[in-house]
C-alpha cells in the first residue's frame, strides 16, 4: 500500500518550506560574502588601481632637451605600487635630475615617495650644491617618515653651462660615465649614507667636466641585480658596453635596447630605472677627471 494523501501533502509541503529555506539561507550568504569578502576584494582593487595611478605619476618617462644637455629616463616597476621615482627639473641655468630607490613597495612607500619628490623638486628649482640639497633633503625626510626603516638611495645630477656637472650619490650605486672621446666608461662611485636613515649624516659632491656625446647614466638597482638562471647578475659592465655601442643613437633607442636585453637575460624581481643624460654642448680641452669636493673619492675606469 502506497503513501497516503495526507503524507504526500505533508512531504511536498516540507521540501517546498527546505526548498525555501535553502534559498534564503543561500542570499543570506551571498549577503554576508558581498559585506565582507566582496568588499575587501573591492577595497584591494580600488587600491591597487590607486597605486598604478600614483606610480605613473611619481615615476613617468623622462624626455627633455635643454641648457645643452639631452635626459631621457625609463622606470618599471615590478608591481602596482614600486619604489623608485625619477626626475628632471630645470632652475633656469642648470638642469637636474635624479633617480631613487624607497625602501619598500605598496602604499606606504607611495606615500613616503610622494615626499621625496615634492621635497627634491622644491629644493632643485633653488640654487646651490647638492650637498646642501642632500642634507635638506635628509633632514625633512627623517623628521617625517613613518617608520624608523624608511629611507631612500639617492643618485642626482646637476647640469651647467661649458660641461660642468655636479653629482653626488646617497647609498646608489655608481653613476656610469661613457666619454665619447675615448670611448671608455668611468664609474663614479661615492660611499654616502641614504637619504632620511639618519638625522645627522653628512653629504659630499663632485664635479666631472664632459664633452660633447659623453653619456651619464644613474639607475637604481634593479637592471643590474636581474640574474640568469645560473644565477649570474647582469651587472654593470654589461649595462656599460650596451650603453657604449648605441651612444651616438637615440637615447630612447638605447634605453629600449637595455631593458630589452635585460629582459632576455632574466625575471624582473625589482624595480628598474633608467636614466641617460648626454651633453650636446660643453668645453673641450679640460680634464675629464672629476675635481673632488671633499675628498677620498676617485672614479674607476675601464676601456670597453
Amino acid at each position: 500500500m502506497g503513501p497516503g494523501f495526507e503524507y504526500v501533502r505533508w512531504r511536498l509541503a516540507m521540501d517546498g518550506g527546505l526548498s525555501i529555506a535553502a534559498a534564503m539561507a543561500g542570499y543570506v550568504i551571498f549577503i554576508l560574502f558581498i559585506g565582507t569578502q566582496g568588499v575587501r576584494h573591492v577595497r584591494v582593487r580600488t587600491e591597487l588601481e590607486l597605486a598604478e595611478k600614483v606610480q605613473q605619476a611619481l615615476a613617468p618617462p623622462l624626455d627633455f632637451r635643454r641648457a645643452g644637455y639631452e635626459i631621457y629616463g625609463k622606470s618599471a616597476p615590478s608591481s602596482q605600487m614600486g619604489g623608485d621615482l625619477l626626475d628632471a627639473v630645470y632652475d633656469g641655468e642648470a638642469m637636474a635630475c635624479y633617480v631613487g630607490d624607497v625602501a619598500g613597495h605598496g602604499i606606504q612607500a607611495g606615500v613616503f615617495m610622494g615626499m621625496v619628490k615634492s621635497a627634491a623638486r622644491t629644493a632643485l628649482l633653488r640654487p646651490g650644491s647638492l650637498e646642501a640639497l642632500f642634507a635638506d633633503l635628509n633632514r625633512v625626510l627623517f623628521e617625517v617618515k613613518a617608520e624608523s626603516a624608511t629611507y631612500v638611495t639617492f643618485a642626482c645630477v646637476r647640469c651647467r653651462d661649458g660641461g660642468k656637472v655636479e653629482y653626488s650619490l646617497a647609498g646608489n650605486g655608481p653613476i656610469l660615465h661613457y666619454h665619447a672621446s675615448s670611448k671608455t666608461m668611468s664609474q663614479l662611485t661615492m660611499e654616502q649614507f641614504p637619504l632620511g636613515l639618519f638625522a645627522h649624516a653628512t653629504f659630499q659632491s663632485c664635479l666631472v667636466k664632459v664633452e660633447p656625446g659623453d653619456i651619464l647614466a644613474l639607475l637604481t638597482d634593479g637592471l643590474p641585480e636581474v640574474e640568469d638562471a645560473n644565477g649570474e647578475q647582469f651587472g654593470l659592465e654589461r649595462i656599460g658596453e650596451l650603453v657604449a655601442r648605441n651612444a651616438s643613437g637615440p637615447l630612447a633607442d638605447l634605453t629600449e635596447k637595455l631593458f630589452a636585453a635585460v629582459r632576455r637575460y632574466g625575471s624582473r624581481t625589482d624595480d628598474e630605472t633608467f636614466v641617460l643624460v648626454r651633453a650636446s654642448v660643453g668645453s673641450r680641452g679640460d680634464s675629464a677627471s672629476p675635481d673632488f669636493i671633499g675628498s677620498g673619492f676617485r672614479p674607476e675606469t675601464y676601456p670597453l
